[in-house]
């Protein structure tokens, strides 16, 4: 037998400019989480959670670089910001591609505490996918996503040299590559909007590859 009930619909994404607040804050959280010492078990597990916001990030950032902005023809897009945002979706993919044989060595983890700080990071880069698969607005709107999205790259990269710091040693190399694509992307970030991007990322730096004092041997 049929059902006649109907099919409750999908919940409407966020508005391109929340999403990313929404993401800076989530990231930010899981930089002050992940600048401590982790014990194995957790470290595996936030490996596997910032490997996979990488990976979201980067599908979620080509969508940006597409977007419509209020009162222009439609499918014209300004050329050098699609330019350097899908630039940026290259870094991040670079970044997670990185990660990628660090989480095969270390493994997943157990599973997260969905109140967790990474668990959050998690579910709001998955939100951004479909708050910037269409975006559109005017072009202040676009510029204030685009600032947002720097600064919460920034915090990915304290997040991710926290992680680096107590890290096996074997994977130094990895954590450093995948900090340099992300200081890269938010370079590329920032010249989509450069008179208006400046002093928007908390303050990194990848630097030579460290001595890890915490790191397993």
């Amino acid at each position: 037998m049929t059902s006649t009930h109907p099919v409750p619909p999908l919940p409407q994404p966020q508005p391109p400019a929340a999403a990313a607040q929404a993401l800076t804050d989530a990231a930010q959280a899981a930089a002050c989480a992940w600048a401590k010492h982790l014990g194995s078990a957790r470290h595996q597990r936030a490996v596997s959670q910032l490997d996979s916001v990488l990976r979201d990030l980067g599908f979620a950032a080509r969508g940006l670089a597409a977007w419509q902005v209020s009162g222009m023809p439609s499918g014209l897009v300004p050329r050098e910001f699609a330019r350097h945002v899908t630039a940026a979706a290259r870094r991040l993919f670079d970044a997670w591609n990185c990660l990628d044989g660090v989480q095969a060595f270390e493994g997943f983890g157990p599973l997260p505490d969905p109140d967790e700080p990474g668990a959050a990071l998690c579910h709001a880069a998955r939100n951004v996918i479909p708050a910037w698969r269409q975006p559109s607005g005017t072009s202040a709107d676009r510029d204030a996503t685009i600032r947002r999205f720097i600064t919460a790259t920034g915090f990915l990269s304290a997040a991710t040299l926290g992680l680096a710091t107590y890290a096996p040693r074997p994977h130094a190399i990895d954590f450093q590559a995948a900090l340099s694509s992300l200081t890269e992307a938010t370079a590329d970030l920032s010249a989509a909007i450069p008179e208006t991007a400046n002093d928007t990322a908390p303050e990194h730096r990848a630097g030579p590859a460290p001595d890890y004092p915490g790191a397993r041997e």
